[in-house]
């Protein structure tokens, strides 16, 4: 009786939460639980939720299912790696670039093939069309892998494996979708300038339906299959994206109609709005052509922001919306399947730009997560962490070089890393593992389950840090030992070296005894 009522009271929550955020609760749908979990409950509002303890994960792309076998595959995960969970790629748009004289080099194990293929994308799995009723955007089934169901293909034999399987959701925009998913560009944001962009407005009626539809397929039609769900969007606002630094995409957005009625209803000029960010767009060229005004840039970046304070108020709009948007998605899938975890990759930039760090706020996320991955990638992370503060000395900071911004930088981040020259060859420390997997748990005030993203390949160019047995050991115990419920294995297994990912298989083993 005392778990159905946690249950009826946690939905009730979960309703309470949309309808301040703006949107209905679902109706709850039957769907069976899991029943193979090693698992340990989280305490305050997700109180329903069971989560596997000590996990180690890691993220599976569908062509390498049918490239290596699937067998063979989960054999290498779990024999290598000591795997227990796959985030396996349900939809994606993210081409493959690892091929034979490829941009990233081939690792020893699978072929993907000599050609350099670039994959179209979309949905990996059958789908019901009734979940996308509400939508134009319903034709997404992927080209790739034709006649492939990774859901119904995979699952099972990870199931008699005693493995989870995590539908992974990935949502970046990918200018590919403007021409493979039919409504797409009529959904896209718009720019300050009147221009349609590559990605998908978060105000838009039918991209939120498309998104609820594609968490409702995974839980109601595939209940016995799905144990979880990771969603991924690595989008920011508009201030972040002309700030640049790795994570960008193109737009100062957005500016459609959904989202200037939304704005008013703010009481947000949107005309003072647009004129702030074109005086804001026409400073950071400046400072890209070395024309600096008499004030200085930073001087000129905060009189802007002091006359014209609707580009704060509409950048906060555009992380409102994203927040409101995962709050939603949260909200259907704990409807439908309580116990499953559904949970957020988080990008990178999160632990680089104390902007996006503002806004995209661990305790906000923490109301409507179950678990969160952080990407907190150490070895790509100093050419990463080199090239954003670059970026800061070409905008806001372009009164300074980066050799005078690192200190500060370094201060207002709490990092202690070595100095710039150095951190792009030879990348972050561990101590970067332990900072932002201590500072997750903190955030969320320790009822969101931390899964650290443990940097195995992620590729770098000539030059920059590359991965090695003991970088791959290093990063895994700084993560346990920061407090971690587990690991992600990352970015992707089709990237990884064979021996990088025993070294994660190893040291897991050794800390779980």
């Amino acid at each position: 009786m005392s778990v159905e009522f946690n249950r009826r009271k946690f939905v009730q929550l979960l309703g309470a939460l949309s309808a301040e955020l703006g949107f209905a609760a679902k109706t709850p749908a039957a769907a069976q639980e899991p029943t193979h979990y090693r698992s340990e409950e989280i305490s305050g509002p997700h109180t329903s939720t069971v989560n596997r303890k000590n996990v180690v994960g890691i993220q599976v792309k569908p062509f390498a299912w049918n490239d290596e076998g699937i067998d063979k595959l989960l054999d290498t995960l779990q024999e290598k790696g000591n795997v227990n969970t796959v985030f396996v790629y349900t939809y994606d748009y993210d081409p493959n670039r690892t091929t034979q004289g490829g941009p990233i080099p081939l690792p020893d194990h699978g072929k993907y093939g000599p050609t350099g293929k670039l994959r179209t994308g979309g949905a990996f799995y059958d789908y019901d069309q009734k979940y996308f009723r509400g939508t134009s955007l319903k034709d997404f089934r992927s080209p790739d892998e034709p006649g492939f169901n990774v859901i119904t293909a995979v699952s099972p034999k990870m199931k008699a494996r005693k493995m989870d399987f995590f539908a992974w959701d990935y949502n970046n925009a990918f200018p590919v979708m403007m021409q493979s998913i039919p409504g797409y560009t009529e959904v896209a944001e718009i720019d300050v300038y009147g221009r349609r962009t590559s990605s998908a407005c978060f105000n838009h009626p039918d991209y939120q339906a498309h998104l609820t539809g594609k968490i409702e397929s995974y839980l109601s039609q595939y209940p016995n299959e799905v144990d979880g769900i990771m969603w991924g969007c690595e989008r920011m606002g508009p201030i972040d994206n002309m700030i640049g630094g790795g994570w960008a995409t193109t737009g100062i957005s957005c500016f459609c109609s959904f989202c200037t009625a939304k704005a008013r209803t703010r009481g947000i000029s949107v005309d003072r709005a647009k004129l702030g960010f074109t005086q804001l767009d026409k400073l950071f060229h400046a400072a890209a052509q070395h024309q600096r005004p008499s004030d200085g840039f930073f001087v000129t970046f905060l009189r802007i922001l002091f006359q014209y304070p609707e580009v704060l108020s509409w950048n906060m709009l555009w992380n409102d919306s994203y927040h409101e948007v995962r709050a939603s998605l949260y909200g259907t899938a704990k409807a439908i399947a309580p116990q499953k975890p559904f949970g957020f990759h988080i990008v990178q930039n999160i632990t680089f730009s104390p902007f996006y760090s503002a806004v995209d706020d661990y305790s906000k996320v923490a109301a409507y997560s179950d678990f969160l991955k952080i990407a907190c990638y150490n070895n790509a992370g100093g050419p990463r962490m080199s090239h954003f503060i670059d970026r800061l000395c070409s905008s806001i900071f372009a009164d300074a070089t980066p050799e005078d911004v690192q200190p500060f930088y370094y201060k207002i981040m709490g990092y202690e890393q070595p100095p710039l020259k150095q951190i792009f060859t030879n990348g972050l420390t561990p101590q970067y593992v332990t900072h932002e997997t201590k500072r997750a748990i903190a955030g969320t005030g320790g009822n969101v389950q931390i899964y650290p993203g443990i940097d195995i390949d992620v590729p770098t160019s000539k030059g920059e840090k590359h991965t090695t047995p003991d970088d791959v050991s290093a990063a895994t115990q700084a993560a346990f030992s920061a407090g971690a419920n587990g690991v992600v294995l990352s970015r992707e297994y089709h990237e990884m070296w064979l021996a990088n990912l025993s070294a994660a298989g190893e040291t897991t083993r050794k800390i779980f005894g």
